[in-house]
């Protein structure tokens, strides 16, 4: 069976003891089935991951005794923000899910013109919230050293003209430039996605003003929750660690 791995919020060391909240403990004993003296391991993002065996179960809790510590890396030289105009509930959660396990480094959700979903600003918190949950647990599945940063949703205009990356794409059906035209490699990449009726000309010309470069990814128009899997997967392939 795999060692499972659970991901934790604080700094800890060998030989410290670590007790899991209700959450990583429901998992562990209910899901999973673990008794005592079974491994996990546990990682925070600091690049390491600690192996611990479990030395004590209660009603709401799972102690783990930290064992060792070993040097992880398993994260991209390639930085890819993406910034994703909002759709539904499940189709969000699925990009969060797999663009997670594809290795972004950030999203930033963002609010455009045509998108499906407005969010008030009181539900902003249970929805980050929710979208951390989803990429922590991902991240657990896919050996990744961290999840990655999910952003406050923002308006198209305030996000799109505060990006300071070099290398600024967006997803735009009808544009004749590719990935593969590339031919400097970048450290770093942004690449912003719209809603399911595309961006409006104004957000379209903004975004054009501010270094954003139109991007095709084929002859196919793709769904909005395949687009960023695609750009992301192709920048990985061509840069990252997917070559």
């Amino acid at each position: 069976m795999r060692v499972p791995r659970i991901f934790i919020f604080d700094i800890i060391d060998s030989n410290d003891e670590y007790i899991l909240d209700r959450d990583q403990s429901h998992y562990l004993k209910n899901v999973l089935r673990l008794k005592t003296s079974m491994k996990v391991r546990l990682f925070n993002g600091s690049g390491y991951e600690y192996l611990g065996i479990i030395n004590k179960i209660s009603k709401n809790s799972v102690n783990v005794a930290v064992l060792s510590k070993e040097k992880k890396h398993n994260e991209s030289p390639l930085k890819v923000n993406l910034i994703i105009a909002i759709s539904r509930a499940s189709k969000f959660d699925y990009l969060i899910q797999k663009l997670t396990e594809l290795g972004v480094s950030s999203i930033t959700p963002i609010q455009s013109e045509r998108s499906e979903i407005k969010i008030r600003s009181k539900d902003q918190s249970k929805k980050i919230e929710h979208w951390e949950k989803i990429a922590i647990s991902a991240c657990q599945q896919c050996d990744r050293d961290g999840p990655p940063k999910i952003h406050w949703i923002g308006n198209f205009s305030s996000t799109v003209t505060t990006r300071s990356e070099n290398a600024k794409f967006m997803l735009e059906p009808s544009a004749k430039y590719t990935l593969s035209a590339i031919t400097k490699e970048p450290k770093e990449i942004c690449i912003l996605s719209g809603p399911e009726g595309g961006f409006s000309p104004k957000e379209r010309l903004l975004a054009d003003e501010h270094g954003f470069k139109p991007l095709s990814l084929g002859p196919r128009i793709l769904r909005t929750e395949t687009a960023p899997i695609v750009a992301l997967s192709i920048a990985q392939s061509k840069w990252g660690d997917c070559k």
